[in-house]
């Protein structure tokens, strides 16, 4: 008799500690994985970055735009160039083309 009330009284603290530890193990998942978003969301947050204002002068620089509408300044002098991105390039061309229809 009291061997059996022992026997069930560790198989009934073996269940209730099962479900504990898989309640500790879910926790800790759960923490895991906020931790690990925060830090990851960190790293890819992209950082401000500063746009320095440029002059050019026209007479020193060509302008062309890609296929991709990248728009390309080419410097007459080095034939160096400088790439920017797509919405610059559009930008400039918009423009352009509204003085060139204000002035016909």
């Amino acid at each position: 008799m009291i061997k059996e009330k022992i026997k069930m009284f560790f198989e009934n603290s073996r269940e209730v500690f099962r479900k504990i530890g898989i309640g500790i193990l879910l926790c800790l998942t759960m923490v895991g994985a906020f931790v690990g978003g925060f830090i990851y969301r960190k790293e890819t947050t992209p950082k401000p970055i500063t746009i320095e204002m440029v002059k050019v002068d026209k007479a020193k620089v060509n302008l062309a735009l890609d296929e991709n509408n990248h728009l390309i300044v080419i410097e007459k002098a080095t034939g160096n160039y400088t790439i920017y991105d797509d919405s610059i390039g559009v930008a400039i061309f918009k423009l352009y083309a509204r003085n060139i229809k204000m002035t016909e």
